[in-house]
């Protein structure tokens, strides 16, 4: 089962835009994904603007899927960011 961590950043004069934005990502994702297993938003405490994902997939199709369904995001994402999303692929033990 594919695993990833991401951490974006987003800018500073849209954190309330981009934790709205990315708490209803989450509840479409988890929705309409059925092999997104777990795609949990995380809020850092000490820089409210670096928001980090936990994303878990049945396979390695269903991440395929998410991505292309992100894909279809972006000019949202575009909008909120400050940089490059960081994705960090791991295995669970």
């Amino acid at each position: 089962m594919p695993s990833v961590i991401a951490t974006i950043k987003v800018r500073d004069d849209k954190v309330d835009e981009a934790r709205s934005f990315l708490k209803n990502l989450a509840a479409e994702t988890l929705a309409n994904e059925s092999g997104t297993l777990a795609y949990i938003p995380h809020q850092h405490k000490d820089d409210p603007s670096t928001f980090t994902f936990y994303e878990k997939y049945e396979n390695d199709e269903a991440f395929k899927i998410h991505g292309k369904n992100l894909a279809s995001r972006n000019a949202e994402f575009a909008g909120l960011l400050s940089g490059p999303p960081k994705i960090t692929f791991v295995d669970e033990l």
